[in-house]
């Protein structure tokens, strides 16, 4: 029997899928705009704690391969001076570098305990195996040892690679930061081009306006796309009773075609920010993870801008 190991990430996905499960089976009980509210924050409670995780474990990842060089060129160093490789590692578990000390300590204390160097370094592939780079290191140091190779050659080139590696990134990041930039600015005048649509159009629409019959038959020219979805609840209602719940976060009236556009603008805000910020992690540090920093920085302030413009009378009157 295969047994599941219930890490940090898992045991709090777990628990937010069991919350969010919790406040659906609420908002489908009570229905409206309740149900819209619930599915808003339970999508928040599950995506957001998981996003988190993901750029910490990136970031960490980031400042292992930061140390990486160093700790390679104090292994040189020793294993030049005559000392073997797995003496070496364990010399080397006395120097701090940072995030990457705990691992050089675990294969420190495997060592003096004689676990095979070959295993130890098998093992702490696999503990770093998120990052390609280091597991393509690690590969060769396995493949060297083991065909009696000169080590420390190895260790030194290695080392060399990964530091012009570390100044190619450092040089692509400061060059492509403008682009980051330029997708917060699309952001901001993404906003900007809605908040002209509603409050150009939605007064228009407004006059046209007409009611409809409780069949949902239109009697006018223009009739409210969310009106026979008022007090019900099901799947075809389901974009109507997402709106009503943000125009009740927002304080505005949550049925009305002011309502319905708001809904909507502020759904296509949030993907926009969500792919924005997905778009200028790629860009910036060529990683889908590094995006999600950015992600939550413009989706809060995609909330931020929207709470100005509501209470400025912009949008949702």
């Amino acid at each position: 029997m295969v047994k599941l190991e219930m890490t940090r990430e898992r045991r709090v996905l777990l628990i937010s899928i069991l919350i969010s499960s919790f406040l659906i089976f609420i908002g489908v009980m009570s229905g409206g705009g309740v149900l819209g509210n619930t599915i808003i924050l339970s999508i928040f409670l599950i995506v957001t704690p998981q996003l988190i995780f993901s750029y910490v474990g990136y970031r960490e990842m980031k400042e292992i391969e930061l140390h990486f060089p160093h700790f390679l060129r104090d292994l040189v160093e020793t294993t030049r001076a005559g000392m073997p490789l797995h003496k070496a590692i364990i010399f080397a578990s006395h120097t701090d570098y940072g995030l990457l000390s705990r691992e050089v300590k675990k294969m420190a204390n495997q060592l003096s305990w004689n676990v095979n160097i070959l295993e130890v370094l098998n093992q702490a592939k696999k503990r770093l195996k998120r990052s390609k780079t280091l597991t393509r290191i690690f590969r060769i140091i396995i493949e060297t040892y083991k065909s009696g190779g000169d080590v420390d050659e190895t260790l030194n080139s290695v080392s060399s690679t990964l530091l012009t590696i570390q100044d190619t990134e450092k040089d692509r990041k400061s060059i492509l930061n403008q682009y980051v930039i330029a997708m917060y600015v699309i952001s901001i005048v993404f906003i900007g081009i809605i908040v002209g649509i509603n409050w150009l159009m939605v007064p228009v629409f407004e006059s046209l306006l007409m009611p409809t019959t409780a069949e949902g038959a239109v009697v006018g020219i223009i009739a409210d796309p969310c009106g026979v979805c008022v007090g019900r609840s099901g799947g075809s209602c389901l974009p109507c009773n997402m709106y009503a719940g943000i125009c009740s976060m927002f304080g505005v009236k949550s049925t009305g075609i002011s309502c319905y556009y708001l809904g909507m603008f502020f759904s296509i805000s949030i993907m926009q920010a969500v792919m924005g910020g997905i778009v200028a992690g790629q860009i910036g540090e060529d990683s889908v993870k590094a995006g999600f920093k950015h992600s939550i920085i413009l989706v809060s302030l995609t909330f931020g801008a929207y709470f100005i413009i509501i209470y400025l009378g912009l949008m949702g009157g």
